[in-house]
């Protein structure tokens, strides 16, 4: 909404003789500033009408009326709006095309996937793990719309891909002598009196020159033309699967329990995080069988039931943005 524009400049408004007064002036210099409080104050009392607008005042009005403790930390102005808002909204009849809108509302459009096991009556909601402030409006939303014979699952991933490029370069291999005419710099080839060669195979130098030059010609294959096949692909994936021996939570849970998978040239490993293992889960990591972190990222995912966490790791052609 835009802001009320007043006409603060009132010194004009007076008399001419007063503007050369300084106490008029200094007079009209405060009332300009009341002014512009007052056009702020009109502003967002309008503003304050819609949750899209509201400010920090009356965000946490509307949160002590619905009941809802917001964390400074990490709630942003714009998700305690969004919040409010979707509170407001929540309302029958629930239907699985109601879920989706409300997940494209808190986690955004194809940011999120929903899948229903019926037979087990469970919902499982998959979204990216690196900032799930959402996560407990979330679970509010769902747990007020479900019907109670159903579970619902948190699946966080992280999603983590290794690029492979080739290169293919022409170089020109120069042989510095001449058959029957070899200048021989500082020492001779051959010492004729002695009949031995004054050179070591991989030491003899001519006067200075190498006996043989690599002169690279040209790239015959750059990066961005696509060359690596699906076989070398998959290999690549299946071999970090192998490599892929734990998961560490937190920096100190360990996860001995992981399930791997391989399909096409894109490798997953998923594991559960039961409840009572952490509050919340800030950082993510895959170890090998020694204990070296293969793949870490930091994130937070609030553990407020048994979560299963998700690692894609796509392999695939292509060439990083800074080359």
């Amino acid at each position: 909404m835009n802001r009320l524009e007043l006409d603060y400049d009132l010194l004009p408004l007076l008399p001419p003789w007063y503007a050369e007064v300084l106490d008029y002036q200094q007079i009209c210099h405060t009332e300009e500033q009341q002014f512009a409080a007052l056009a702020n104050e009109i502003t967002a009392v309008a503003q304050n009408f819609f949750f899209q607008t509201m400010d920090e005042s009356a965000v946490t009005q509307w949160e002590q009326i619905f009941g809802i403790l917001a964390n400074p930390q990490t709630d942003t102005l714009e998700f305690r709006q969004a919040r409010l808002l979707n509170r407001m909204s929540s309302r029958p009849p629930y239907t699985i095309w109601f879920l989706k809108q409300k997940l494209d509302e808190l986690i955004g459009p194809n940011q999120w996937t929903v899948t229903m096991d019926y037979p087990n009556y469970t919902l499982y909601i998959e979204s990216a793990a690196e900032n799930q402030a959402y996560a407990t409006e979330v679970e509010f939303t769902i747990n007020k719309i479900k019907p109670a014979h159903i579970v619902y699952i948190n699946k966080p991933y992280v999603n983590t891909g290794i690029l492979l490029s080739e290169t293919i370069s022409l170089t020109q291999r120069v042989y510095n002598y001449r058959l029957g005419s070899w200048g021989l710099g500082v020492y001779p080839f051959a010492s004729q009196n002695t009949s031995s060669y004054n050179y070591r195979l991989g030491e003899w130098r001519l006067g200075g020159y190498p006996f043989i030059t690599q002169d690279p010609m040209e790239v015959i294959k750059t990066a961005t033309v696509p060359s690596i096949q699906p076989t070398l692909l998959e290999g690549v994936a299946n071999f970090v699967s192998g490599d892929i021996a734990s998961a560490l939570i937190n920096g100190s849970i360990a996860i001995n329990d992981i399930a791997k998978s391989v399909s096409g040239s894109t490798l997953q490993v998923t594991y559960t995080v039961p409840q009572d293992a952490a509050t919340s889960i800030t950082s993510m990591a895959l170890l090998d069988a020694l204990g070296n972190i293969l793949t870490q990222s930091n994130v937070y995912v609030p553990v407020t039931g048994a979560t299963v966490l998700t690692h894609t790791i796509p392999v695939a052609e292509g060439v990083t943005n800074n080359e």
